[in-house]
């Protein structure tokens, strides 16, 4: 797996997803402000397994865990990410630590972030920087402080990642169900995705039965599966592809993410919703 692949394991919760036209407009007609209201500050936890492992695969086993903290801030929303994954092989073991720190602005125009990615405790990658948009879906331009000196066009429709997280409820809240976006995420110096995917039916209100569920109860969610094309964007099958719950106030569980010859499960551990602080 890429750094790239293993870190947007965690972004995901906040892809940008863009809409075909006639889904674009039963999405635009919902009051946005509402529902970024809605998204909820909180702490989760996941632990992660194997979903699927192909006997030719060279890895032998998976573990780790994956812990999110976003925060609906007064000037914006600020995830802090760290995903911490062992991979056993029979060369050894390797062990992938990787911490994202991003703040995204309540417009959706402007994202500073930075990430860092040790293997086995040595740096693999590190990225810094800020992207802006000239406006909602517009074309923008990422300047990156690491790797000094670096800019990135970004083509009109792309967005940042919280921007996509009210988009996918929007959509989701009106029955629409297909996907495509240009994304930039933070993840890569060298371009953004093109995301594809579905939005399942809605699933039943959560009742909160379970104690670790109990802060979801009366939540609307709907399954989810989003395709990345990273490499090459016309290629027809994605680098790997993402399935999960997704609740209507932005949490995310039961997270399936498919390599193809192998897939990691991501499951809900522990789950803290945090009182927002007044305006």
């Amino acid at each position: 797996m890429s750094a790239v692949a293993r870190l947007r394991v965690f972004i995901l919760l906040f892809a940008l997803v863009a809409l075909p036209t006639g889904a674009t407009r039963a999405a635009d007609t919902n009051d946005m402000g509402t529902i970024a209201q809605g998204l909820v500050s909180h702490k989760a936890l996941y632990g992660l397994s194997v979903a699927k492992l192909d006997a030719r695969n060279y890895r032998n086993g998976i573990a780790g865990g994956l812990s999110l903290e976003f925060v609906h801030a007064c000037d914006g929303y600020v995830l802090n990410q760290r995903f911490l994954i062992e991979t056993s092989t029979e060369d050894g073991t390797l062990l992938n630590n990787m911490v994202l720190n991003s703040w995204e602005s309540l417009d959706g125009q402007r994202f500073r972030f930075k990430m860092k990615d040790e293997v086995n405790g040595d740096l693999d990658q590190e990225l810094a920087g800020e992207g802006t948009l000239k406006g909602r879906g517009e074309s923008g331009l990422v300047r990156f402080t690491q790797p000094e000196d670096t800019e990135l066009a970004l083509p009109a429709g792309t967005a940042f990642p919280t921007e996509h997280t009210l988009r996918l409820i929007s959509l989701a809240r009106t029955g629409g169900n297909w996907l495509h976006a240009a994304v930039f995420d933070g993840a890569s110096a060298e371009g953004y995705s093109e995301v594809g995917g579905f939005i399942g039916g809605e699933l039943p209100v959560e009742k909160g039965e379970a104690p670790l569920l109990a802060p979801l109860k009366g939540q609307r969610s709907w399954r989810v599966r989003l395709a990345y094309f990273t490499t090459d964007k016309a290629q027809d099958t994605p680098d790997y592809e993402i399935a999960y719950r997704l609740y209507e106030n932005g949490v995310a569980d039961d997270i399936v993410f498919d390599y193809g010859d192998y897939a990691i499960r991501a499951t809900l551990k522990v789950l803290e919703l945090k009182p927002r602080d007044p305006c």
